[in-house]
């Protein structure tokens, strides 16, 4: 039996609904994957702030414009007045999370959307033997009741969508 393992069990764990991980459980048994680690579910306004901070930190403005629609560019944007005025990590994390606030959440990322609608959940590539991964992604394309399913280098981790039946 596959095993889904949650980087943060307690806030992670009962944010999946038991439909989505039948289907990632379906995807793992058909790409012989044993175990993914799953490293972000559904988000906290805040949490999306400082996580977009902190990828912005790491790989750039325009790799992660890559990632988002306009409304996530907005909030990127914000990141990059705010950081050329000197502002405190704190000061920038805070000013995005309002910037998603007014722009609204679900239009940012579906992390922050609601998760009765679509299930989002990322997981660590890292969690996934090498040689199983291109299996692993070829199921997870092959599923059709994923929605949406990216993969690194364009975002960090696994990312897939499951639409609630």
């Amino acid at each position: 039996m596959p095993l889904i393992k949650y980087l943060d069990p307690a806030r992670d764990s009962s944010k999946v609904s038991a439909y989505s991980k039948k289907v990632l459980e379906d995807i793992m048994k058909k790409a012989g994957v044993p175990l993914i680690t799953v490293t972000s579910t559904a988000r906290t306004v805040y949490d999306q702030a400082r996580i977009m901070y902190e990828n912005i930190e790491r790989h750039g403005v325009l790799h992660q414009k890559r990632l988002y629609s306009s409304y996530g560019d907005k909030v990127i944007d914000e990141y990059s007045l705010l950081k050329s005025q000197g502002k405190s990590v704190a000061d920038i994390i805070n000013g995005m999370s309002v910037k998603i606030t007014n722009i609204g959440p679900g239009n940012v990322s579906l992390h922050v959307g609601d998760p009765k609608k679509i299930n989002v959940v990322d997981i660590a590539p890292s969690s996934i033997n090498l040689a199983l991964r291109k299996k692993f992604e070829s199921a997870v394309n092959g599923d059709a009741r994923v929605s949406k399913f990216l993969t690194p280098p364009a975002d960090p981790a696994y990312h897939v969508e499951i639409p609630q039946p």
